[in-house]
């Protein structure tokens, strides 16, 4: 994994069985660099307006705010997943989420006026963005849908059936900050849904 080029990368992320071979895709080889981070380092801050977009190849990574003195999340970001805060790269203003890397976890870096062109006047590029945007759009709404309508055990049991990679590689604390619960509610609330499993 440690030796995947910056192409192999993206073809994974991407999900391409053929790469594309064109200038647009060449100007992204160009114009984009992979990153590593180690688990709980803030890759994004808050109160900065994003001038990256990143791609995450491998890890888990989280988009957190602080309200009230709590840390709250609002998602979290997988391998495939656009990773940015979309209000603040559209409106170039300050965001009030941080970007944060739950387990150590690889991405791909681009700069957001080279990600606003291709999103914009892409062709090939341009198709597969859009595409990936619209889905990360079809998740929010899902997420948000869950938060708003579902109670802290169904949204628990969402996670786990939805995001099992989530469910079983992230702490306890990170979760229950999703669903707006303690650490120890949620506990709970695995150990009742334990119980009627068995």
């Amino acid at each position: 994994m440690k030796n995947k080029s910056l192409e192999d990368h993206l073809r994974t992320i991407f999900n391409l069985k053929e790469l594309p071979q064109d200038e647009e895709w060449n100007s992204l080889l160009r114009n984009s660099c992979l990153k590593s981070f180690k688990k709980n380092e803030v890759i994004l801050k808050s109160n900065f307006r994003y001038s990256d977009v990143l791609f995450v190849s491998e890890g888990i990574l989280a988009s957190e705010f602080t309200a009230d003195e709590k840390t709250v999340i609002g998602r979290f970001f997988q391998s495939g997943n656009l990773c940015t805060n979309f209000d603040s790269l559209l409106h170039q203003t300050a965001s009030r989420y941080q970007i944060v890397s739950i387990t150590s976890c690889t991405v791909i870096s681009i700069a957001a006026s080279d990600f606003m062109e291709y999103y914009h006047n892409g062709i090939s590029l341009g198709k597969i963005l859009r595409n990936r945007v619209l889905e990360i759009i079809a998740e929010d709404i899902l997420i948000t849908d869950v938060k708003l309508l579902y109670g802290k055990n169904e949204m628990s049991e969402f996670i786990r059936s939805h995001y099992s990679d989530i469910a079983q590689k992230v702490p306890y604390k990170y979760i229950a900050q999703f669903l707006g619960i303690t650490p120890e509610a949620y506990s709970r609330i695995l150990k009742q849904s334990h119980h009627k499993s068995s």
